[in-house]
């Protein structure tokens, strides 16, 4: 039985009108740090010029929303055919539930379209097309969303040097039927023992009450500079492989934490293309690979599309499109 093509139809993006360069002074403390310690957090996080930031009171579901709406019209899809929402919104209003369902409320999607909220930063839009593509496949839906929004902005504590390129924005995509930029395949690795090294948390010991991210001492940059560095490249070389496929066949869309990890992929894997947003957008965590699809995927030159992320769990997904 030949199974159906599932492809991206569509994607959206949007983003806060509000610039932070990288000049601001708000990242003073990380340059000290830079110059003082050498090899630290805050070497390694650079190659952004600008990015963007929600305003006070700005809603990032609002945004999101609107990712979403730019996503439907691109790729000619009505919101009542939509029956399912996949993705996830960081750092959302409430605990629970997630504010991907004011999304589903906000863009007047219909009560028939299941949300799934994906609570695996950073590879929420991976992993939520992925999981559209087998609901398709298994027959229990035609058309599914897959959103994500970042706000991380509010949420980390600008002496840390990870904190200089984070950015908010909002990706969004539709899948469907399709026979452009169709979805073949994906691979995924699990680190379950670096659980607890990244984290999204209060801060009491440095007086943070509020939840910001952070690499956890010791172990948070060894992750970084192991699986973080050297997972990705393992897993698309894997993924290729089983395709007979190499890095000149592909054009590679990746997480963009900085420029110190694109480059290292770029040479590890050799793509033909290497397309990204980071150094007008900054790092947007979750919605970068959205953010720069909407942004390029006319643009794509080569047969094959792959989009990798890692997580902060931990763990690495690739996905390999055919365009």
């Amino acid at each position: 039985m030949t199974r159906p093509s599932i492809s991206f139809l569509g994607f959206g993006s949007a983003l806060p009108e509000r610039v932070r360069t990288s000049a601001d002074p708000i990242f003073d403390r990380i340059r000290e740090e830079a110059r003082a310690r050498g090899q630290s957090e805050a070497s390694l996080f650079y190659g952004n010029s600008e990015h963007r930031c929600l305003a006070p009171g700005e809603s990032l579901a609002s945004l999101t929303a609107k990712a979403g709406l730019a996503a439907l019209e691109d790729a000619g899809v009505r919101a009542e055919e939509v029956d399912r929402l996949h993705g996830h919104l960081t750092v959302s209003e409430f605990i629970s539930p997630n504010e991907l369902y004011e999304v589903h409320r906000q863009m007047g999607l219909g009560s028939h379209a299941l949300v799934v909220p994906v609570q695996s930063d950073f590879v929420n839009f991976i992993m939520g097309s992925v999981l559209a593509w087998e609901a398709m496949l298994a027959g229990h839906s035609e058309r599914a969303l897959v959103a994500v929004g970042a706000g991380w902005t509010r949420n980390v504590d600008y002496s840390q040097g990870h904190a200089f390129g984070i950015g908010d924005g909002a990706g969004a995509a539709v899948l469907g039927p399709g026979e452009r930029l169709v979805l073949v395949d994906y691979a995924a690795d699990t680190f379950s023992d670096e659980y607890g090294a990244m984290t999204m948390r209060p801060r009491p010991e440095v007086g943070i009450d509020r939840p910001v991210y952070g690499l956890e001492p010791a172990r948070g940059l060894q992750a970084f500079l192991n699986t973080g560095m050297d997972g990705p490249p393992k897993l698309i070389e894997r993924l290729l492989r089983k395709h007979g496929l190499t890095g000149d066949d592909i054009t590679l869309v990746s997480h963009q934490a900085t420029r110190k990890l694109l480059d290292y992929w770029n040479e590890k894997v050799r793509p033909r293309e290497y397309l990204h947003t980071l150094e007008d957008c900054g790092n947007m965590v979750i919605a970068s690979i959205p953010v720069t699809l909407a942004r390029h995927h006319r643009e794509l030159r080569t047969r094959y599309l792959v989009l990798v992320g890692l997580g902060i769990g931990a763990h690495h997904m690739a996905l390999l499109v055919r365009v």
